[in-house]
């Protein structure tokens, strides 16, 4: 695993004690300490003061995040978090506009990662004019909100392909790493959670949050490409690198055609896992 490829991001809430003494116990690649949606608001103080005494503690080998308020508060916040050290720091309900722009001048002068939590329809049209982030920033689908935004009642995976596609592309079009699947609020029914990452996975998703320890260990499981793949991604960059040594550009490999395109996927695959 690479500093550019997180599989599994587990959400904790930051007013939860009994939760955040076990959040490096649970194999998440990243651990989201949310200081937003998951704390009342009588008490997001006592939570910023444990997410500073809990990043104090000495790190396991997950990567330490915070999801912030909006607003001044999320402001101050980030004021309070950045000396830390933490990886990185999502913005809640990210849009266009002065808030924005001040909370990713603030985390990228401090050297924290970005995160960008997409919840709304002003949030994902207005992608194309968020302030420039880093490469290694992320990007995420805040679905309940985003439902509730545009006023879906359907409840499938199927009303959101529309949307989730937009910030697929979106990543893709800014250079950063793909974008992380959205949370499935179920957390009982594992089997539907796990063919729903797969289905993530295949369209372009590259690591998913979750809400439950339970669901981390599937996460991590998806999105790690088994040797079978990889091996299959070495023979095409060596297939290529082959026949473009011997002046050709498409070649055949299995009985299928291989190009420029094609081993650009697998090169990819193999800088990610190997």
């Amino acid at each position: 695993m690479t500093a550019r490829h997180l599989r599994s991001h587990l959400y904790v809430p930051a007013d939860k004690p009994g939760m955040l003494g076990k959040a490096q116990e649970r194999g998440a690649d990243a651990i989201i300490l949310d200081l937003e949606d998951a704390v009342a608001p009588s008490a997001k103080d006592s939570a910023l003061e444990a997410v500073v005494a809990f990043a104090a503690l000495p790190r396991g080998s997950a990567e330490l995040w915070v999801r912030v308020n909006t607003g001044q508060r999320g402001l101050d916040e980030i004021g309070a978090l950045c000396p830390l050290g933490l990886d990185g720091v999502w913005l809640a309900k990210a849009e266009p506009g002065e808030w924005f722009d001040a909370a990713v001048a603030a985390l990228v002068a401090a050297g924290t990662k970005v995160g960008i939590l997409v919840e709304s329809a002003r949030g994902l049209v207005g992608m194309p004019v968020f302030s420039p982030v880093p490469s290694e920033s992320l990007a995420q689908l805040g679905e309940v909100d985003l439902r509730a935004d545009l006023r879906i009642r359907d409840a499938s995976e199927e009303a959101m392909v529309p949307y989730r596609a937009r910030i697929v592309m979106e990543t893709a079009i800014r250079g950063l790493a793909p974008a992380v699947g959205p949370v499935d609020p179920n957390f009982t029914d594992l089997v539907a959670f796990r063919a729903s990452t797969v289905l993530l996975r295949d369209r372009g998703f590259g690591s998913r949050a979750c809400i439950h320890p339970a669901q981390v260990a599937i996460v991590n499981e998806v999105f790690t490409p088994d040797e079978a793949e990889l091996e299959d991604a070495r023979r095409i960059v060596g297939a290529f690198e082959t026949e473009t040594a011997a002046g050709r550009g498409a070649f055949s490999i299995d009985g299928t055609m291989g190009d420029a395109a094609t081993v650009r996927w697998a090169r990819s695959l193999l800088a990610t896992h190997g």
